[in-house]
C-alpha cells in the first residue's frame, strides 16, 4: 500500500522531486513484493506493490526526460544570451545595430534604439578595444519554464584591451506563439577600474539592475532611469524598443 501511494504522488511531484519519489516508490514496491513472497501467501497487496513499482518507474523517467528537456533549453539560452552580447558589441552601422536590436526587451526602464546601441559599442571598442567573448562566472537564478523572469549574470568580458567584469542582465520572455521562453537582454555594464568614466553601461540610465559589488566603487547606479525627452527618441518605430505598457523595469 505504502508503495502505491508514494507512486501515485510521485507523478505530479515530477518537476519538484526530480525522481526521487518515484525511485522511493520502486524500492517500497520491491521491498513488499520480498516480504509478500516470504510470508508463503500470508500476506497481500502484491497489486498494490506493482502499482507502486510502474507509478515510481514512470516518475523516473519522466524526471530524466525533464532534466534533459531543460538542460536542453538552458543551452538554449545561454546561446542566445552570448550572441546577444556578441551582436551588441559588434553593432558597427546601421545593419549590425539592428541585428543586435532583436536580442533586446523592454524589460529596461528606457527605450532603446539601433542607433543607440550602435553608440554603445563604438564607445565600448574605443576605450576596450574589439570585443572577443564573454565568459559565465555566476547567475543569480535559475531559468524557470513558468512566467517573466529577469536574470542577473556576472560575467567576464574579453576584449581586445584585456579582460573586463561585468553584468549582463537579461529576461526570460514567452510569446504567445511560442511554447518556450526566448532569453532578450535588458542591461550591459562593463567595469572599468582604470577610467575615470567608472563602469560603461547600456541603456546607460538603467541604473538599479547591478548587484552590489559589481560596479567599481564611485560608479554606484542612481537606481533611476534619467527623463527622456520625446523629441531625442529614435523617429523610426520599427528600430527602437519601447517598454510594453504595464511591464515595469527591474
Amino acid at each position: 500500500m505504502a508503495s502505491a501511494l508514494m507512486g501515485g504522488v510521485s507523478i505530479p511531484l515530477v518537476c519538484c522531486s526530480l525522481g526521487v519519489s518515484g525511485a522511493l516508490a520502486v524500492a517500497l514496491g520491491m521491498v513488499a513484493l520480498g516480504r509478500i513472497r516470504a510470508s508463503g501467501g500470508a500476506l497481500g497487496g502484491r497489486g498494490f506493490a506493482w502499482a507502486g513499482i510502474a507509478s515510481g518507474t514512470t516518475t523516473v523517467v519522466l524526471s530524466l526526460v525533464l532534466v534533459s528537456f531543460v538542460t536542453s533549453l538552458q543551452k538554449d539560452w545561454d546561446a542566445q544570451l552570448d550572441e546577444g552580447v556578441r551582436r551588441t558589441f559588434a553593432a558597427s552601422d546601421d545593419g549590425s545595430a539592428r541585428l543586435a536590436l532583436q536580442s533586446w526587451s523592454a524589460a529596461s526602464s528606457a527605450s532603446v534604439s539601433s542607433a543607440e546601441i550602435g553608440s554603445f559599442a563604438a564607445t565600448a571598442r574605443e576605450r576596450f578595444g574589439a570585443y572577443r567573448s564573454m565568459g559565465l562566472v555566476s547567475r543569480n537564478a535559475a531559468p524557470t519554464l513558468l512566467g517573466d523572469q529577469m536574470i542577473t549574470h556576472v560575467v567576464s568580458l574579453e576584449f581586445e584591451g584585456g579582460t573586463r567584469s561585468g553584468v549582463v542582465v537579461s529576461r526570460l520572455r514567452t510569446s504567445a506563439d511560442a511554447m518556450t521562453p526566448t532569453l532578450y537582454l535588458s542591461s550591459i555594464l562593463v567595469n572599468d577600474e582604470e577610467s575615470r568614466g567608472g563602469a560603461l553601461r547600456f541603456p546607460p540610465g538603467d541604473g538599479g539592475v547591478v548587484p552590489s559589488g559589481s560596479v567599481p566603487s564611485g560608479s554606484e547606479p542612481s537606481g533611476q532611469a534619467p527623463n527622456q525627452d520625446p523629441s531625442e527618441q529614435d523617429a523610426d518605430p520599427a528600430a527602437t524598443v519601447r517598454p510594453t505598457e504595464g511591464v515595469a523595469g527591474p
